[in-house]
């Protein structure tokens, strides 16, 4: 135990006991990361990541993984000269594009995840949602000022395989996993890796949903992270104009994890080397945690 919390602390500066009590609080719990954005595409910043996971698993922690890849898809779309549009964030998926994505998602940066865990001799295991009826997803159903937008094969998860997931981490295995599902037809669909974490993470009763992204957190109007926030100072924040844009459906999939039983969410900056492990073993954290 001595080493594990030296090993720590010696990364993320933080107190003997402070680490060890951390540790009590997530040993043998679940947490889901969603992982993306500078911490995915920065190699050093993707090194680090491997390495917090690799610790975290080895201080008793469970950790699943669900990825994005929306900068990897454009490049591909566009070598091969494809259009790419985007409505309200969400990518409009046509049949040739969706075949992009899959190949995009599932190939290539899944397999580079899995490869890169397996390296820190951990047993990591690339899989979509539409391995082993993984995501069960239907159509997403958008309506703008009453009239419905057709974004194409774009789905929502309405059903999880827990056992599978359980199973994998019964044997002390990383779920890395493709936002991708497919209905009771066999019609696959693309699915927002945020909104696929937050899904995973209640369905699997976590006890964190971290989301790596590219900002500090939630600022507020100064400018200034905010620490942390109740579900009820949200909507006076998104109408006031501080939470806005890209922010908002982030927080909104945090939201619905906390409201549907996940202990809290954070959003993490994913550019501060071994951010996981200063959000979870440090009593100061590196964003904004949500909690009822």
């Amino acid at each position: 135990m001595k080493t594990k919390l030296k090993k720590i602390s010696k990364i993320i500066s933080s107190s003997f006991s402070d680490i060890n009590e951390n540790l009590k609080k997530y040993r043998n719990e679940i947490i889901v990361v969603k992982y993306g954005g500078s911490a995915m595409l920065n190699p050093s910043l993707s090194e680090t990541f491997y390495k917090d996971i690799e610790i975290i698993v080895n201080a008793g922690i469970k950790p699943i993984i669900v990825h994005g890849g929306g900068p990897q898809i454009n490049k591909n779309l566009e070598s091969l000269n494809f259009k790419h549009k985007f409505y309200k964030g969400m990518r409009i998926t046509d049949e040739k594009t969706l075949k992009v994505v899959q190949m995009v998602l599932t190939g290539f940066i899944n397999k580079n995840i899995t490869t890169s865990l397996c390296k820190k001799n951990l047993s990591a295991l690339g899989i979509s949602g539409i391995d082993g009826n993984l995501i069960e997803a239907k159509k997403y159903t958008f309506y703008e000022k009453s009239k419905k937008v057709d974004l194409g094969f774009v789905g929502n998860p309405i059903k999880l395989n827990t056992k599978l997931i359980k199973n994998l981490l019964s044997f002390g295995i990383v779920p890395v996993i493709a936002p991708m599902g497919a209905n009771k037809k066999g019609v696959k669909y693309n699915i927002n890796a945020d909104i696929t974490a937050g899904f995973i993470s209640h369905k699997m009763k976590a006890r964190r949903l971290l989301m790596l992204t590219d900002v500090a957190g939630v600022v507020d109007s100064n400018n200034e992270l905010i620490g942390e926030l109740k579900l009820r100072d949200i909507k006076n924040l998104i109408a006031k104009g501080v939470i806005y844009g890209g922010m908002i459906p982030k927080v909104n999939t945090c939201i619905e994890a906390v409201k549907k039983g996940v202990r809290a969410s954070v959003i993490i900056d994913g550019r501060v080397k071994h951010a996981l492990l200063k959000e979870l073993f440090s009593s100061k954290g590196v964003g904004t945690l949500f909690r009822k």
